[in-house]
């Protein structure tokens, strides 16, 4: 069985999708396989893709999604990430997206602290989040800690930062109907949806240390919603659900 899969989604990053394969493919643990969901790319993303396609570890799948219509009746990201982790074969699982960076020893960690701890299924990591402009220069830079046990991890964790055991998707699969949410109405929290269905079972465990960086890009959804004048693409999108509502129904559930 392979240690860890890693599932990285892409769409439209060429300038930044290598260095997050590179990432991936030198962790100190070796012992892994990695899933690309590319959601149709233009040539230049591809381009820069497909040096690391050599690598036997690599597994690359493109959606064939091209209109609009696609891209918003479903949280395409959401998809993607379902139909890797029906072909998954590792024992634990992690996200990484086309503008992240994991530290180099980042899955070594995580997955030591859950081979210690057997009774826990979920563990984050600190996270880094720099924020770019136009011209790609950084702008803004915050921390997310992991200093607490989460049971109300919808918008407090990043997905990046996150290793499970692939055992619990069972559970989440056979109350859900699915893994990830792809509602289009979490476009742009799908990972805190994700999340608030794993908190109706599983507290997320800290390890304090930063060990992803998230480059917030001009590309990104949350940059598009931010913006004054909305892309088409924006536009076509349902009403989008909070973070609020999502942690509210967990207090709730919870009765706390």
């Amino acid at each position: 069985m392979t240690k860890v899969t890693v599932i990285m989604t892409s769409y439209n990053k060429a300038a930044y999708v290598g260095r997050s394969i590179e990432a991936v493919l030198q962790q100190t643990l070796s012992d892994l396989e990695l899933f690309i969901m590319d959601d149709g790319s233009n040539e230049e993303t591809l381009t820069a893709i497909e040096p690391y396609l050599k690598d036997p570890r690599v597994h690359f799948i493109q959606s064939g999604v091209n209109t609009l219509q696609e891209r918003t009746t479903k949280t395409r990201y959401a998809v993607l990430i379902n139909q890797a982790l029906e072909q998954a074969k590792g024992e634990y699982i992690s996200y990484a997206t086309d503008d992240n960076v994991y530290a180099p020893d980042r899955l070594k960690k995580l997955t030591g602290y859950l081979d210690a701890r057997p009774d826990e299924n979920i563990v984050y990591s600190g996270s880094k989040i720099i924020y770019l402009n136009s011209k790609k220069d950084p702008v803004k830079e915050t921390i997310r800690p992991a200093q607490t046990v989460q049971w109300n991890a919808p918008c407090a964790i990043d997905h990046c930062s996150v290793v499970h055991r692939l055992s619990i998707l069972k559970k989440i699969h056979a109350e859900f109907g699915s893994y990830w949410d792809e509602s289009p109405h979490f476009y742009r929290i799908g990972d805190a949806r994700f999340f608030f269905r794993l908190n109706h079972f599983y507290p997320f465990y800290p390890y304090d240390e930063v060990l992803d960086t998230n480059y917030i890009t001009e590309q990104s959804i949350h940059y598009q919603l931010a913006e004054e004048e909305k892309s088409d693409f924006i536009k076509a999108l349902p009403p989008q659900s909070t973070c609020r509502e999502l942690r509210y129904l967990l207090k709730q559930r919870q009765g706390r």
